[in-house]
């Protein structure tokens, strides 16, 4: 008993001394982050008032040109008919031409400079950004290891008994979790949001120079700003649909289904096979959810390891039960033998049919294919429709 104490007040203070090195850690890198997000920012800005200064620039260059072009005119007039000018008038004709072409020549050596200056701006934002991406990547894992070191591994001296499998599944469905916010995040920012801001810088400069501009060249500029916003609409609503099907809460379990799995079938370019019975009531929400986040597991699971041409999917409501079945036709793999790329997708699927009360079985066979079959004793009711649909 005094052994074991000790061990786990050893135990404890490494776990001490390990978080205390995370935290320093996580705080030095996020210094970085904040640093590099305050430089970008600050970039991004001058970039937006060069773009503002490269437009007035190029409107006073062709201003400047049209100038210089009256006063080449000028000078052949007068050089035609020397004798009707004075001396004084001959002089400031000569004088005037050159004073705008030196402005028109510093106003094109300006506007160089200006767009010279806007693409090392470019440059320099997209190297920051690339930084700020990995490093905020790096913050995210740190948090995920602090996570785990306060949570399951702080325990590890009184959880020394249960399975190794289950806190590496825990570990990595935090770890999940959070590179799906880092994901939709960079969705967010690189879709919708990068959309909207050029619909500002183009809004923008359509009001500095629609006078100046063709009707027609206006029409085109605002077609071009209704089919951004149209497609960053599009981009918003994909965003929601892979957070939460809203046809799951509004028509219920099979149609969603039937619309997630047409959608990845197309997306894919992999053949989905969908057939399912109908039951008449609509599930418990929570089952609901369960049985499509399981279905879709299986299906993304086949996808991304098995390298199939078809897959199967197969829901069959019974009286008392609701039996899953989901068949891949791809290379299959060794049940149980190790930890393959592909065992936390399993592990997850599993742990959400225990939580159920079901039972999960899966077989697979190198080179034929993989079997998933899930039952879940579900009370559905009598009024149901056996007959299977496509």
């Amino acid at each position: 008993m005094t052994a074991r104490k000790m061990d786990n007040q050893t135990l404890d203070e490494i776990m001490d001394n390990m978080l205390s090195s995370v935290i320093d850690s996580k705080s030095h890198v996020f210094g970085i982050v904040e640093d590099t997000r305050s430089e970008y920012e600050k970039l991004r800005v001058e970039l937006e008032e060069v773009k503002v200064q490269v437009v007035e620039k190029i409107e006073n260059t062709v201003r400047l040109d049209l100038l210089a072009r009256a006063a080449r005119q000028k000078l052949t007039e007068v050089d035609g008919d020397f004798n009707r000018y004075t001396e004084s008038q001959v002089k400031e004709v000569y004088e005037t031409a050159q004073n705008i072409q030196e402005q028109h020549f510093l106003s094109l050596k300006e506007e160089k400079l200006l767009n010279h200056r806007r693409k090392e701006l470019e440059n320099r934002l997209q190297t920051l950004l690339e930084k700020l991406q990995k490093a905020e990547l790096l913050v995210a894992r740190i948090s995920i290891v602090l996570n785990y070191l306060n949570t399951d591994f702080k325990q590890v001296s009184h959880l020394l008994e249960d399975a190794k499998q289950k806190q590496e599944f825990g570990f990595q469905l935090i770890q999940a979790q959070e590179e799906e916010r880092i994901k939709l995040s960079r969705e967010i920012h690189d879709g919708p949001a990068q959309t909207l801001a050029s619909i500002l810088m183009q809004s923008d400069f359509l009001i500095k120079t629609y006078r100046q501009r063709p009707e027609e060249d206006a029409r085109k500029e605002l077609g071009d700003i209704k089919e951004q916003v149209r497609s960053a609409l599009g981009e918003v609503r994909r965003i929601i649909y892979d957070l939460r099907p809203m046809a799951l809460d509004d028509l219920g379990l099979v149609p969603a289904l039937n619309k997630y799995l047409k959608s990845l079938e197309s997306y894919k370019h992999i053949e989905i096979k969908f057939e399912y019975g109908q039951s008449k009531k609509r599930l418990n929400s929570k089952i609901e959810v369960a049985i499509f986040r399981i279905i879709q597991e299986a299906v993304q699971n086949a996808c991304k390891h098995a390298n199939p041409s078809t897959i199967y999917v197969r829901l069959e409501f019974l009286r008392n039960k609701i039996n899953v079945f989901v068949q891949d036709d791809g290379i299959g793999f060794p049940v149980g033998e190790g930890q393959s790329e592909n065992s936390f997708g399993l592990i997850g699927m599993k742990e959400r049919v225990e939580l159920l009360n079901g039972d999960f079985i899966i077989e697979s066979i190198l080179d034929v294919g993989t079997t998933i079959r899930i039952t879940l004793d579900v009370e559905i009711g009598n009024k149901l429709e056996m007959s299977l649909q496509k």
